[in-house]
């Protein structure tokens, strides 16, 4: 009887997996880096504008004024989501995600799904 990780490399969920994983962790940056973006730019244009610092009320905290929240939120996701892409890859292959994935090409382009 086969074991768990040379089931998962011959049954190619591990390499899926991985991809969908790093695919998942990209988007969840992107994401953060897009919704943090229009906040930072608003201060930004306003401190350039005022030549100065622009006020911040202190009744609304750091985290609600710039609506950190989100984006925190998609930053931590991303990291759990690579973090569980190199766990897995290290696991299946040995090897960090990326360099399992450069490897493994290969194998999946010469299939014939016939």
């Amino acid at each position: 009887m086969k074991s768990l990780r040379e089931t998962l490399v011959a049954s190619h969920i591990a390499a899926v997996a991985v991809a969908v994983l790093i695919l998942f962790s990209f988007d969840r940056l992107v994401r953060a880096i897009l919704e943090a973006l229009p906040t930072a730019a608003y201060f930004v244009a306003t401190a350039i504008a005022i030549r100065g610092m622009p006020y911040v009320s202190s009744r609304t905290g750091l985290l609600d004024q710039f609506g950190l929240a989100p984006v925190l939120y998609n930053l931590f996701s991303a990291v759990v989501s690579f973090g569980f892409a190199y766990l897995l890859s290290r696991y299946a292959y040995g090897v960090g995600p990326f360099t399992s994935l450069r490897k493994y090409r290969p194998l999946l382009a010469g299939r014939n799904h016939v």
